[in-house]
């Protein structure tokens, strides 16, 4: 089952800061946004403002691997976050652009 398609808007090109272990994270402000997201049986899509589209697969979240499909379906989008409430699951545009397996 898909989900309906959800819109929000844009962001710029994406500059890097130094963590203090030496790793480089970006600012949130210069990342691209969450333009749309798309929930499949085994992958996580999203569209971002830049013109990619990522996806993900959804074993890398246990709590929406476990979900039903109408908990998985059930999301609030924003620019920088996904959030599904009811499992109780955040996804960010840093995990998807950066990240191997969800660290939130």
């Amino acid at each position: 089952m898909r989900t309906p398609v959800r819109t929000v808007g844009s962001s710029p090109t994406t500059t890097v800061k130094r963590t203090s272990k030496g790793r480089q994270r970006p600012n949130l402000a210069d990342l691209p946004t969450f333009i749309n997201v798309q929930v499949n049986p085994d992958t996580i899509c999203f569209s971002l403002s830049d013109g990619r589209t990522v996806t993900i697969p959804l074993a890398w979240s246990k709590l929406l691997k476990e979900a039903t499909v109408n908990q998985r379906n059930n999301f609030t989008i924003s620019a920088y976050n996904i959030f599904w409430d009811d499992i109780d699951e955040i996804i960010g545009v840093e995990n998807v652009l950066f990240g191997k397996e969800l660290y939130l």
